[in-house]
């Protein structure tokens, strides 16, 4: 009990110290900007040298770093008045000057800088909904007259990146997915035989693009185009149905499911290597001195998804179980993909003396 009681002395003490500290900057502050109108600017460095290292608010920083570059222009220390109004740029990255409240000397030394970021980063997650570009139809019945039907199931993607400025509004970047894209397929053989499955495609991209901001404020329009390598990590033939159609003597038609494995991986089946051609756009809401995104883009997939080289071939279990009793070959298709997207994106702002 008697160390609780010491500790609570010991920072009710600290607390106080703290406040009393805070206390007398302000009033050091205060002090300064009285002498800044008497013009006594000599004395004004010195006066808040020990608060700005320790003691200071934020905004009273940003009100000392102000009173102490006009003292410095006003002085003819140009160097000084440089360093202490980087200082301020770096705590209010924002920061304006009030043409009717603020001197000429610091509202024309205001436009030498600035604050534009050259650097974002940036982090989004979203999800996807994938298209089969079939370019030839195959079957196990060898019916190549479009018995497939390939309908939308939807996926997801996440990743991070990093945006960089290369002229005022126009920025490049390169991003890092992980990606799960989906379809579903139905397809029939020889009219008596039909198979559902999903196939699932788990992918790493590196989408690199170019980027045209319209900064207008609070909400902020882009439009983006690229290029998207891909590489598959898995792919997978999964939640596969099937059923016979049997036509009785009477005329009456019954079904009877097979049931064959649940899940074939089928990575080795396919190109590991892709790209895509990608268009999109969005908005950057602003908020405080970052931004959340919200974006679209939509992938056209450049190249066959199917690798052409093993698909007749029966050297693997998995090749086989999808063909039996699956009765499933992989058509020829590229996969076109539209994504939605959230995030979030921090600018990485750089006071710089400009002029």
């Amino acid at each position: 009990m008697r160390n609780f009681f010491i500790c609570v002395i010991f920072f009710l003490a600290y607390s106080a110290n703290s406040v009393f500290a805070q206390d007398q900057c302000e009033i050091a502050l205060s002090q300064a900007e009285g002498k800044y109108k008497q013009g006594r600017l000599y004395e004004i460095p010195e006066m808040l040298q020990e608060c700005i290292n320790d003691g200071f608010t934020k905004e009273e920083k940003i009100r000392a770093y102000r009173l102490l570059t006009l003292t410095y222009l006003f002085l003819d220390y140009y160097s000084e008045a440089d360093k202490t109004y980087l200082e301020l740029l770096r705590l209010s990255p924002e920061y304006t000057t009030n043409e009717e409240l603020d001197p000429m000397e610091i509202i024309n030394f205001h436009e030498k800088f600035t604050t534009k970021p050259i650097f974002y980063l940036m982090g989004k997650i979203g999800f996807n909904f994938s298209f089969a570009d079939v370019l030839l139809d195959y079957s196990i019945s060898q019916s190549f007259n479009g018995s497939h039907n390939y309908s939308i199931v939807p996926g997801f993607q996440g990743g991070f990146g990093a945006e960089m400025v290369l002229y005022q509004n126009l920025h490049i970047s390169g991003e890092f997915f992980i990606k799960k894209s989906s379809l579903h397929l139905s397809d029939t053989h020889w009219d008596y035989y039909s198979t559902d499955m999903d196939i699932s495609h788990t992918e790493f991209e590196l989408p690199i693009m170019l980027k045209y901001n319209f900064f207008r404020g609070k909400i902020n329009p882009f439009i983006s185009a690229g290029i998207s390598p891909s590489f598959l990590t898995k792919s997978a033939t999964q939640n596969i149905e099937g059923a016979y159609k049997v036509t009785n003597e009477d005329g009456t038609i019954e079904n009877f499911p097979v049931q064959p494995r649940p899940k074939i991986v089928t990575t080795s089946m396919k190109n590991r290597f892709n790209y895509a051609a990608l268009f999109g756009g969005g908005i950057n809401y602003k908020i405080g001195l970052n931004y959340l995104v919200i974006e679209a883009r939509y992938a056209m997939g450049m190249l066959n998804v199917t690798d052409i080289k093993d698909r007749m071939l029966d050297d693997t279990a998995e090749a086989r179980e999808l063909k039996f009793p699956t009765g499933q070959i992989d058509d020829d298709f590229k996969i076109n993909n539209l994504s939605f997207f959230i995030g979030f994106v921090k600018p990485l702002y750089k006071p710089r003396k400009i002029k």
